[in-house]
């Protein structure tokens, strides 16, 4: 009774886990579910039949969880193709492309893909059995009875070859094809069974076994499906080696050769008539190959192809797919190897030699491209409607391309200035022509016949991109082209802010802009600051952009016998600059070049600067008068044109009040006009001005002041690099991190230009000052601090006390730090004057000069711990006397 418990409690147990097992059985991954619905139905089948899956329920599943690692999933048994791991260095290397022997990718599984030969072989069993089918031992044949009786019989051929029927004597079939045995077992059946018919039909047919040797990746014996080709024993040999020949795979049937299968026949044209399938005992053996040629360039199907005896150069060009539409067909190459390892080069230039050269083993032949430029073409770039390359017909001109200054050109073209850029077949120079689009069309210049390959050039009237949107965006004339305009405008700098917060430089952008919000700042206007084009500021289509390139390409030209073919145009011209010389060049052409005269051009007279080509350095300057037509001069190489200003010309000239006066702005002023007279007109100064703080500025001041601050800088640069100034550092008590620090401050130190001038003395009469244009005067408002800087603990501003003495402001700075000067002390007036303290015998007990509010107290660094060196400390006084300056413009 026990036992029985036990045996029952056994039963259940193994029941339970059946169950569980069942209930967990792992599912495929959604990759590997998505890779195998993209397999074809019959491979589907036999990889479910293989492993025991559903397809109806695989297919239909969605998202699985994931599985655990111990659980054996069936789909990971199907053979991967593992992912190479790309390190650093292969990630960022440049790929260059390496020909590749062609047709061998055949045999190569797809990139993260089933490998599917074993699907491809399975797939065999599912084919329709041909008629022509040779029947083998094994095989099994369904016999289907009806009449007076109705059953089927599956008869498996014995070893014997015959087939055993049930009550029938047994019949002899293998070697018969199935047809021949179909017709066979009817005949015999309506013989002997009275009343009785059969269908024949296949039942499951047995693997053959057969030998794939020679240059296969596996060779050996290999069990195939019965309906097996020779292509499905190339797959399970896992495909041919890079040796191997794809063109003489031999098919070998007791001892002798019963088919030459070609897979260049299967892949170029589709033909698989010597697929031939296979028997029991057959053997697929694949040669080495013999010959091959390697062809490269213009071809559609660059490789390294195999050819077989007797075919030629023609048969290699339609294994390739052909020449491209831009192969250079006359100038084919052929890289052969020498009987004695030499090297050697033939060319084919025709079809003919085409049709006559035979290739050999090692040949590498180069289709090179054809010659890009085109022969017979005009070539329209710049500001015009439609640009590109158009053709060229024998008579052609320039009105034949350009026929209304309205349609064909843009509306920021250039109608005064254009080019036709020619090129010398033979000898690759340039030349150029010039003419006027306006002149042209209205019949006031002949119009410029064309050659072959011209390019004709035309300019914006506009150097700045700003300046030639602005005139795009007056051609808005509506409501809504106006709002379409600024949501463009927004548009692009959105996305400007949206680039430089991608490439983590969010500061670079909100310093551009603040720049561009800066740029009518006090500083700016006090320090004369004129605004230069960057390169990206240029117009698409300015002089700067399109001329550069072919400046360049000029100036190579210029030889010992023939000059460049450039020219320079100065002074009252719109865009002065260096340009190409054209034909015929004048000084009107080079006007015209530069953008055409200003207002302010005196046309009686215009130089030419000319040197001498006997290279004697003798400098010739030769005058014209513009308004005389006659009076014309021919320009030569390097020649310079000066277009100089009318006399006594003003052209804007002005001058700014800033600050507390009544009406603060830019005045024009005429020659000789004085401060005190251009105040007056300002209405005078407020009740808040702080007169005695005048800031004076004046240009050229600025200008000689930076000049002096590079080449001090430069000075300083050479000391701290030499040999003797390194010695007197290492013995001084300056540090070399200050003295870099000054040097630093010292390089980012901007000219003012500030004259010191007494403004109570302007204001009465008793100080004429005769303006300049660019002038700047700034009155601050009314000071009551005075400021202590320099070598004290805390540099501070302290309210003004009459009572108090220079050592008590420097108190209230917390007194002189350890290097600083004791007795160079001195003092920075409000009007920007310098002055020393008096010095007396009682000077080290109190100090007083008369401090005033608005003045600065500098304390210098002690000359002892510079070493002595004069240029240093006048570096520390420039950038304290400059700072003073700036930082009464620092509240604006």
């Amino acid at each position: 009774m026990k036992f029985l418990k036990l045996l029952l409690v056994t039963l259940l147990l193994v029941t339970v886990q059946s169950v569980s097992a069942n209930s967990q059985m792992p599912t495929p991954t959604p990759e590997q579910i998505e890779q195998f619905k993209k397999l074809p139905r019959a491979q589907q089948e036999a990889i479910a039949q293989q492993y025991g899956i559903s397809i109806d329920e695989l297919t239909s599943q969605g998202t699985q969880q994931k599985q655990s690692k111990n659980e054996q999933n069936p789909f990971e048994s199907l053979p991967m193709k593992p992912k190479e791991e790309e390190d650093e260095e292969d990630k960022y290397k440049p790929e260059i492309e390496e020909l590749k022997p062609f047709g061998y990718e055949l045999f190569a599984p797809p990139e993260d893909q089933f490998d599917t030969r074993q699907p491809l072989l399975m797939a065999n069993q599912n084919v329709p059995v041909p008629d022509d089918y040779s029947l083998n031992i094994g095989d099994s044949l369904v016999v289907t009875f009806y009449g007076k009786e109705n059953f089927s019989q599956e008869v498996v051929i014995d070893r014997d070859g015959r087939l055993a029927l049930p009550g029938l004597s047994p019949v002899q079939v293998v070697g018969l094809t199935f047809n021949e045995a179909k017709k066979l077992l009817k005949n015999k059946i309506e013989r002997e069974v009275i009343g009785g018919e059969a269908f024949v039909s296949i039942g499951e047919l047995e693997d053959i076994r057969v030998m794939v040797l020679g240059e296969v990746k596996k060779p050996g014996a290999f069990s195939l499906p019965a309906m097996s080709t020779i292509f499905n024993g190339l797959i399970a040999a896992e495909g041919i080696t890079e040796i191997g020949s794809l063109r003489h795979i031999s098919l070998k049937r007791k001892g002798k050769t019963v088919t030459e299968l070609d897979l260049y026949d299967l892949l170029l044209s589709g033909d698989s008539s010597d697929d031939y399938t296979l028997k029991s005992g057959d053997v697929i053996f694949v040669p080495a190959s013999s010959k091959r040629v390697t062809l490269r360039g213009e071809v559609h199907r660059p490789a390294i192809y195999e050819l077989s005896e007797g075919e030629s150069f023609q048969d290699l060009m339609r294994m390739s797919g052909g020449l491209k539409a831009d192969a250079a067909k006359n100038k084919l190459t052929i890289k052969r190897y020498g009987n004695n390892g030499e090297r050697r080069v033939i060319s084919v230039v025709n079809a003919q030699q085409r049709a006559q050269t035979e290739l050999q083993n090692g040949d590498e032949v180069h289709v090179p491209q054809a010659s890009q430029s085109l022969s017979n073409s005009i070539t329209l770039i710049g500001a015009v409607t439609h640009p590109g390359h158009y053709q060229w017909q024998k008579g052609a001109h320039v009105g034949d391309f350009i026929q209304s200054l309205n349609n064909d050109l843009l509306p920021i073209a250039d109608r005064e200035y254009a080019l036709i850029v020619r090129e010398s077949q033979l000898s690759g120079r340039i030349s150029i022509l010039q003419f006027s689009p306006l002149a042209l069309l209205a019949g006031e210049q002949q119009d410029v016949a064309l050659q072959p390959r011209d390019k004709v050039l035309f300019f914006s009237r506009y150097e700045s991109r700003e300046d030639e949107i602005d005139a795009l965006e007056q051609l808005a004339y509506t409501k809504e082209q106006i709002i379409e305009n600024e949501r463009l405008a927004l548009w692009d700098k959105y996305q400007s802010r949206q680039f430089f917060e991608f490439i983590d430089e969010k500061s670079d952008y909100l310093s551009f802009e603040k720049e561009e919000k800066e740029t009518l700042s006090v500083r700016d206007l006090l320090k004369g600051k004129a605004h230069e084009l960057e390169d990206g500021e240029y117009s698409v289509f300015s002089r700067k952009r399109m001329l550069g390139p072919l400046l360049s390409q000029l100036n190579r030209q210029g030889s010992p016998r023939n000059g460049a073919p450039l020219i320079n145009v100065n002074g009252e011209v719109r865009y002065p600059g260096v340009y190409p010389m054209p034909e015929q060049a004048s000084v009107e052409k080079a006007i015209a070049a530069a953008g055409g005269l200003k207002e302010s051009a005196f046309v009686g007279k215009v130089e030419v600067t000319r040197a001498d080509n006997d290279n004697s350095g003798n400098i010739k300057h030769l005058s014209l008068s513009l308004a005389d037509d006659k009076n014309s001069i021919a320009l030569q190489s390097k020649d310079t044109v000066t277009v100089f200003s009318k006399p006594n010309w003003q052209e804007n000239v002005t001058v700014r009040l800033l600050g507390e006066v009544k009406f603060p702005g830019a005045y024009a002023i005429r020659p000789g006009e004085t401060l005190a007279e251009v105040l007056e007109r300002a209405g005078g100064l407020t009740q808040y001005a702080f007169a005695q703080g005048a800031i004076f500025t004046r240009e050229y001041l600025r200008e000689q002041e930076q000049d002096m601050l590079q080449k001090l800088a430069e000075d300083l640069r050479r000391d701290l690099a030499s040999s003797s100034f390194q010695n007197s550092i290492s013995s001084a008590k300056l540090t070399y991190d200050d003295m870099d620090n000054l040097l630093k401050d010292l390089s980012m130190t901007d000219a003012l230009g500030r004259m010191v001038i007494d403004m109570d003395q302007v204001v009465a009469g008793g100080e004429n000052i005769e303006l300049r244009n660019a002038d700047t005067l700034f009155i601050p408002k009314r000071m009551e601090t005075v400021t202590v800087i320099g070598e004290v603990h805390v540099s501070t501003s302290t309210m003004f006390n009459a009572g108090f003495s220079i050592d008590d402001y420097i108190r209230n700075s917390g007194g002189l730090k350890q290097k600083a000067d004791e007795d160079g002390i001195y003092i920075i007036r409000a009007n920007g004057s310098v002055q020393k303290p008096d010095t007396g015998s009682w000077f080290a007990s109190n100090r007083d000069t008369g401090i005033k509010p608005g003045d600065t107290i500098v304390v210098p660094l002690d000359y002892e711990h510079m070493d002595n060196l004069t240029l240093w400390s006048k570096a520390t006084q420039i950038v304290y006397q400059m700072g003073v300056a700036v930082a009464a413009l620092s509240s604006l």
